[in-house]
């Protein structure tokens, strides 16, 4: 096993860093804070898995200040000539994979969850040993700096062996021993139980007996009342056979008496019937002599009722002939109206007319424009290119001076303005004043163009606010043609109107004709009140005689039929009477056959009966009742007993396995734990031993006692001296942890291990052998041990170390 490199990004103080390690023992040093202990946390973060919070108690402070993500890359090889890239991220979403190396690339290998990670690099690592990576590098591979000393200076002995139990692996066999009293415990209560629950069970089947016995009586009881109830049955049946006969009898009887009082009745009915349609008969022909009688009558009021008709339609048309006249007289009112009313308007209309167009034509006199304000706007366009000429000239002569300037500044410098280089015609002269008199001529043409171009800015102003108001008074104008144009159109709207007047005037006349040919077709109907009048006297003198004739008339139509329906009723009323003969004798007969007193008892008897069978049904169904109870009280007892039964067997079972447990715990688990121990720390003695004689130098013996207790022993006066805990030093408890560590490291197979500072706390002469020891252990030395490792990572200041070791990486000159 040997780890090849580490990359580190964003981990605390290491931004991007990457470290390659060599076989054999590689010695990390720099100065304090320079993050030495975060590389092994690193290596303890991706191969091993802890948690990052065991290093830092707050994940965020494994990150580097300022990031948000981290990210650690382990690469090794497990020992088969592979390599593989454990590689794990800080922060959310925290992903661990493992890659193998195929030819120059790594390929991630598809595990399910972090779970799955860690048993591949157990599996890699040879450290399948049951317990999580994370606990392994913690405890033993790579302890903390301030946990290297851990569990071996705890003073509760209790507690020191707890912790080294779990370290070597044996304190399942504790644990189990603790965790099974909880199960014998368990057992001990279930056989409690048990017992508790056949004692209530037994009381309760104490009454099965009883049960039985009870179900027992209830069977001979039922059969007893069975025989009764098919005698008593037997009984029912042959007075029910007389009492139907009885009953038929009773019945037929009943039957005919009612006919024969349907009969009497019907008699009586068609009695009344017979007496009322004579009545009738005798109204029928009286009527036909009212009829002859009211005839004239009658015929004078019909006569009546048809001129009356004719003469309320007459007296209709002459209504709708006055309401027409009376309409037409409102037309022609109406008309007069208008007539009138628009001749006014036309009037007022037209003389507002006239004076909004005296008032037009005075504000267009008023808006004639200004003749020398015509002159002036007249002048803007030649006064504004005057004005861009004479800017244009000024241009020109201000590009001039510009010119004039730079050629002299170059005659100054001895080089020619137009060739760009030194002139021979001034090589060794002084320039003469060329320009002052050009200069003056340009100043004051500039001048004077200066003034004109003011003056030419002064009559554009002039022009343009002249142009300005001409542009005003065509806006004004322009809106007071349209007023004038619409004034127009209002003008010829109102002669329109005047022409209208002469068809209002013709309308007139034709609604007064029409008015006065209506009141003339009036004077036909000028009796027509009159003739009304004595047309609804006649109706009224000969209508006494129309409704006698009309109340008689029915009945005298009616006398063939009431005729035919009196005779109808006679001829029912002889079948009737020879009904009434035939069912009164027959009534007699079945009266004496039939026994009332005979039927009384019978139906008594009948009742009598039915009461005892219902009663025996009961009973009966009492007894069932009484049998399924029973039956299913005694199943229940039954089942009762079966898990009483079952119940004994599960207290047995129980008790053998407490029996089972108390061995187990007695005999195995207390012990076993002990044994293992003892066996542990023998071995683990042994190979410290050899280590602490190189450290230390001296003629003393280590023993790592009972409870795991550090114990050093030497020889004193020639007696043996023993010493432990408080009695040692610093050096010497700090050079004993540093062999125990070296010896169980090599016990639980571990191939590579970290220490942090493992020379703290010993003088120089120990810090070298302390280093002796450790190459000593990489060579395989016979006399320390044999070579168990291949790896040693070491974070140290010593120099001692410089000697022995494969590697020194200097992280103050890291990349």
């Amino acid at each position: 096993m040997q780890i090849l490199s580490i990359r580190m990004k964003n981990i605390k103080s290491h931004r991007d860093q990457q470290f390659t390690f060599s076989p054999g023992i590689n010695v990390l040093s720099g100065p304090n804070g320079i993050g030495k202990s975060t590389v092994f946390e690193a290596i303890g973060y991706a191969l091993f898995g802890v948690d990052a919070r065991d290093f830092v108690g707050n994940i965020e402070r494994f990150v580097s200040i300022g990031e948000k993500k981290g990210e650690v890359s382990v690469v090794f090889q497990p020992g088969d000539g592979e390599t593989w890239r454990a590689s794990r991220t800080v922060g959310k979403s925290s992903r661990w994979l493992l890659a193998r190396k195929i030819g120059e690339a790594f390929e991630v290998e598809d595990h399910a969850n972090a779970d799955e990670t860690q048993l591949r690099i157990k599996e890699l690592l040879g450290l399948d040993n049951g317990r999580s990576l994370a606990d392994q590098f913690k405890l033993v591979i790579g302890p903390f700096q301030n946990d290297f000393l851990g569990p071996f200076v705890i003073k509760q002995s209790t507690k020191r062996q707890e912790a080294f139990d779990e370290i070597l692996g044996i304190d399942a066999w504790r644990k189990t021993y603790k965790g099974s009293k909880p199960l014998l415990d368990a057992v001990t209560h279930k056989i409690a139980l048990i017992t508790a629950e056949v004692e209530v069970k037994q009381d309760q089947l104490a009454v099965l007996p009883d049960k039985q016995q009870q179900l027992k009586d209830v069977k001979a009881a039922y059969k007893e009342h069975g025989e009764k109830l098919k005698s008593e049955q037997a009984a029912q049946d042959k007075n029910s056979v007389r009492l139907q006969q009885f009953d038929q009898q009773k019945q037929a009887l009943d039957k005919l008496r009612n006919e024969l009082e349907k009969t009497r009745a019907s008699i009586t009915l068609g009695k009344e019937h017979v007496g009322s349609q004579s009545t009738l008969l005798k109204q029928a022909e009286k009527a036909i002599g009212l009829l002859d009688k009211c005839r004239p009558g009658k015929e004078a009021f019909e006569r009546a009722e048809v001129l009356l008709k004719t003469l309320r339609a007459s007296d209709r048309q002459r209504r709708m002939v006055e309401q027409e006249a009376e309409k037409l007289d409102r037309e022609v009112l109406r008309l007069s109206e208008s007539f009138e009313h628009e001749t006014k308007e036309i009037n007022r209309a037209g003389i507002a007319l006239n004076d909004e167009k005296q008032q037009l034509a005075e504000e267009r006199r008023r808006l004639q424009p200004d003749p020398q304000v015509v002159a002036d706007a007249a002048k803007l366009e030649v006064v504004r290119a005057k004005l861009e000429e004479v800017q244009k000239v000024c241009n020109q002569l201000d590009g001039g001076r510009s010119s004039l300037l730079e050629g002299r500044d170059r005659l100054a410098e001895g080089v020619c303005p137009f060739f760009q280089e030194p002139c021979q015609n001034l090589a060794g002269k002084e320039p003469g004043d060329l320009f002052s008199a050009r200069f003056a001529t340009i100043d004051e043409q500039s001048r004077q163009h200066a003034q004109q171009i003011t003056e030419l800015r002064a009559s554009v102003r002039d022009a343009e606010q002249a142009q300005k108001k001409l542009d005003e008074i065509k806006v004004r104008t322009a809106a007071l043609d349209r007023q004038i144009g619409a004034l127009e159109v209002r003008r010829k709207k109102l002669v329109e109107r005047s022409n209208d007047l002469g068809k209002l005037t013709a309308a007139k006349a034709e609604a007064e004709g029409r008015a006065a040919a209506r009141s003339k077709e009036l004077t036909v109907y000028a009796k027509l009140d009159e003739e009304i009048k004595q047309a609804e006297q006649q109706r009224i003198d000969h209508q006494p005689d129309r409704d006698e004739y009309n109340r008689n008339q029915q009945a005298a139509e009616d006398l063939p039929n009431r005729r035919q329906t009196l005779e109808a009723y006679l001829k029912r009323m002889q079948r009737l009477e020879k009904n009434l003969q035939a069912q009164s004798s027959e009534e007699q007969r079945l009266a004496q056959s039939y026994s009332a007193e005979q039927h009384q008892e019978l139906t008594r008897r009948q009742k009598t009966l039915l009461d005892r069978v219902a009663t025996l049904k009961e009973q009966l169904n009492a007894f069932d009742r009484d049998q399924q109870r029973l039956g299913a009280e005694i199943e229940q007892l039954q089942k009762v007993k079966e898990e009483i039964d079952q119940r004994l067997l599960e207290r047995k079972a129980f008790t053998e396995k407490k029996a089972l447990v108390t061995f187990l715990r007695n005999r195995v688990f207390r012990n076993v734990s002990e044994q293992l121990s003892e066996r542990f720390r023998e071995e683990i003695s042994q190979r410290a031993q050899r280590i602490y004689r190189i450290i230390a130098e001296i003629d003393e013996e280590l023993c790592w006692g009972e409870n795991y207790r550090i114990v050093l022993r030497d020889m004193v006066d020639g007696e043996i001296r023993e010493r432990s805990d408080d009695q040692l030093s610093g050096g010497q408890i700090m050079s004993a942890v540093v062999a125990l560590r070296l010896a169980l490291l090599q016990t639980i197979g571990a191939r590579i291990a970290f220490f942090d500072e493992p020379t703290s706390n010993l003088d120089a002469a120990r810090r070298e052998n302390l280093a002796h020891a450790f190459r000593a252990i990489d060579v395989g030395r016979e006399e320390v041990t044999e070579h168990w490792y291949d790896q040693l990572f070491l974070i140290s200041h010593d120099v001692a170390f410089t000697e022995v070791t494969d590697q020194i990486i200097s992280l103050d000159s890291a990349p």
